[in-house]
Order: C-alpha cells, then structure tokens, then sequence
C-alpha cells in the first residue's frame, strides 16, 4: 500500500528532498513492523540498489534545483535516491512567475514525458493509497504547470485519491503577481483534489524563529518544517480502521464543500537544546493542540498564533476575549509511548461542544490514532490534522489583494497573452469566494 509523491517546482522539489530525509531518518529509529510499512509505503527497492528509491516524480521548468537533486543522488551516505527516469525538465526556460504561461504554454509540454513517469510508478504498487502533491502557489512553475499535470492525473485517474500540499508565500510578498496565481491555482484545483493541506510561510517562519532560534531563517528551515508536519501525519500508526489514508481524509473531507485541512504540531525544540528539555505529558500536548484553534472575537482575524508558543506543563483555556474556530472534523495523532488507559481518553478535549457547530453529530467530530515508536528519535510528537474556518482569514488576504490588483487591471495582459482573461479571473474569484462564505458561515 504505497504513496507517490509529485513535486512541482523548486519549492515543491525541495520540501519533496526535505519529506524523504525526514521519512528515511525516522525508519532508523523505528521497530521493524513499523519500518517495513513505513518503505513500503513511500519507497522502492531496486533488487540491484543499495539506496531505497522515492516513489516520486519531480517536475521543474529550471534545471538548478533539479540539478542539486542528481548531485543528492550521487551521495555514497545517502539512504535513498530519486528514480533518474522520473526527474522531469525542459531547456526552454522557467515560467516566468506566470500562472497562465505555466498552464497553458508549459504544462502541456510536460504532459506526456510526466504521464509515463506516472503510470511507471502506478505500476509498481501493490496498491495505491494516495497521490501527494507538493507545490508553491507563488511561482509559475508549481502553480500554473502544477495546476495542469494535477488536471491531467485526475482524467485518466478518477477514482485515485488525491491530495495537495500548497504552500502559501509570504504576506509581505515574493511575487508581485502571487496573488493572482493563488487564487487561480486553488480555484482550479479545488474540485479535483480530495484534500487540501495548506502551509504558510509566514506562521512556519515564526515557528522557526520562536521555537527552533533560527536567526537567520531561510526556506530550507521552513522546507524542514513542512516535511515534518506531514509525515507525523502520514507515517504508518497502529493497525485500526481509522489509520489509513484514504479513512484519514474521508473522516476529515465529510463534505465536499470543506476540503482545506491545516496541520498543528508539538514539540518543536532547537536540535542542540532538545535533550535538555522537561518532557510534557500527553494531556498538556493535547491541550496545547486545542489552544492553536483559539481566536479573539475582538479582532477580524486571529491576533497571535498559538502554535508558535511552547506547551507549557499547565494552561488555563479560559479567557473571557477568546473562543474558538469552529470546526469541522479534526484528526489528532499521538507518537511515543503512552500507558494504554490513557489512550482512549487522550482525544475528549477535542470532542468538546464548543470546537464544533451542532450539526456535526457527535462521534464524527475527532479521531484519534496512536503509535507507541518514537517520531524522529522523540519522545513524543503530536500532530493535529484539522478543518476549521480558520483557513477562512488567510484565503480572504489573498483573495482582497488580487481583487485590489484586477480592479485596476494590473498586469492582466501578462496573463492574457497566455489564454487566461477577465472571465477566466471572475470564474476563479467567484469559486474563492465561495469557499470562504462556507467557512465563514460555520457557528
């Protein structure tokens, strides 16, 4: 039961190079039950290699990242490696930033060669569980020919389940076009991905500098973060119902209308400071967890983003300014040892009536999964997986600043001139906005 990972772009290839570290790293320090599945679902073995090869296919206009991957590939202490055939580029130059000329004019260029890598891969699992796609929403490259390839994998893979992992760039912008392709990347993607994981860069780059004393923090700390957060989702966990993937989305996804899923996560320490550190039990993790769902109903949008503090032994959730984003499912993941009693009680405080409108019944609100093997040589890890209007007030931002541009017709030709016009951008606004009036309209 396998995952294939496509990565789009250099933001893309590089949280793709961060994700398998991680995942390779964590096979080490694991028993082997855990460590068989774990391979089996995100790499390959050659019977002739001695490195485990990524069920992956890269994609990238530009040969520099790419470039940088080969090398990887060549490291004689490297554990794993890229299938060669499956590293996909062209020497016609990148996309230009340009959502609507890696859309229309790249992606097709790439259609056929990244089809075939595709189907090799599709070919070569016993079974597949789902198909993972990492990309930038800022570039041309991960949004625009990122947007096409994933179009073309759901024609002829109807019935596959897949996800997208998207990176949202910074508010104070990278781009000066981003907007623009945000919204025109999630609008076209909304309706044929099953699940939206959504990073910003932005709270990673608090957290990096909050909590991990990262300086000087550049993409690479921010790739390091992104990497773990999905696989604390994503690794294998205890055999039941509830751990595989497809049970994973169908519990989070219950309607198709709310598909953008956040991942929350505990402890982040600086790597030379984290065997100094008290370990926490599990309830103040868990309530930690549920303090990164308040909101101050004074502001218009959240004033502080909890997860960027430390969970502290004990904390008073009450506060007569706060309250909390209204959800619709969340999945919360446990790793290291817990006493079995304290399993099944772990989760209650995210089931409480005051995380979720009444019409979400009861025993459809959050599950719980744990596994007893250390995450990444830590003695616990916890990882929240949820659905909630939160998500609302980071696509408004985007959506007001792009409309603010269009009103004005800024830079519109540079999209014209490749197929995309005023319709295209009214059809693309209307669909965001629809998206954030359902979660706006959660109580």
């Amino acid at each position: 039961m396998s995952v294939i990972t496509l990565q789009f772009g250099q933001c893309g290839n590089q949280i793709g190079h961060h994700l398998f570290s991680v995942l390779s790293q964590d096979v080490l320090n694991t028993n082997s039950c855990y460590s068989n599945e774990s391979k089996e679902r995100w790499f390959r073995n050659k019977p002739d290699e001695d490195k485990y090869v990524a069920r992956a296919v890269l994609v990238d206009t530009e040969q520099k990242v790419l470039t940088e991957v080969r090398k990887k590939n060549c490291d004689i202490g490297a554990l794993w490696k890229y299938d060669e055939t499956n590293i996909i580029s062209h020497n016609g130059g990148g996309a230009g930033n340009n959502w609507a000329y890696g859309h229309g004019r790249k992606g097709p260029q790439f259609e056929e060669m990244f089809m075939e890598g595709v189907r090799k891969e599709v070919e070569k699992c016993d079974r597949l569980l789902a198909t993972l796609s990492l990309l930038s929403s800022a570039g041309g490259t991960g949004s625009g020919v990122g947007s096409y390839l994933m179009e073309s994998y759901r024609d002829e893979f109807p019935t596959k389940v897949l996800l997208n992992a998207l990176v949202l760039p910074y508010r104070s912008g990278e781009v000066v076009i981003q907007n623009y392709n945000t919204v025109l990347t999630i609008a076209n993607l909304y309706d044929v991905s099953d699940m939206f994981v959504i990073f910003e860069n932005d709270n990673l780059h608090k957290m990096s500098e909050n909590l991990l004393k990262n300086k000087n923090t550049d993409l690479h700390d921010l790739n390091d973060l992104i990497a773990l957060k999905i696989g604390s989702l994503f690794q294998p966990m205890e055999r039941s119902e509830q751990s595989r993937i497809h049970d994973i989305i169908c519990h989070l996804i219950p309607h198709p209308e709310y598909k953008v899923v956040t991942i929350k996560s505990a402890p982040h320490y600086p790597k030379e400071s984290g065997v100094y550190e008290a370990s926490l039990d599990w309830k103040a993790l868990v309530t930690h967890m549920k303090q990164t769902l308040r909101v101050s109903y004074l502001e218009k949008e959240p004033v502080f983003d909890w997860e960027t503090k430390l969970p502290r032994p004990t904390q008073n959730l009450q506060h007569s300014l706060m309250q909390y984003s209204p959800c619709i499912s969340n999945f919360l993941v446990t790793r290291g040892k817990c006493e079995s009693d304290m399993k099944y009680s772990l989760a209650l405080p995210l089931d409480d009536n005051d995380l979720y409108p009444q019409w979400i019944p009861k025993g459809s609100r959050c599950l719980h999964v744990h596994q007893d093997g250390r995450f990444m040589d830590m003695d616990k890890f916890i990882s929240l997986a949820t659905n909630n209007s939160l998500v609302r007030y980071s696509l408004s931002n985007i959506v007001e600043k792009a409309w603010k541009t269009y009103v004005h017709k800024a830079h519109l030709h540079q999209y014209r001139k490749f197929g995309v016009g005023e319709e295209d951008f009214l059809e693309s606004f209307a669909k965001m906005e629809s998206v954030i009036k359902s979660y706006e309209e959660l109580k």
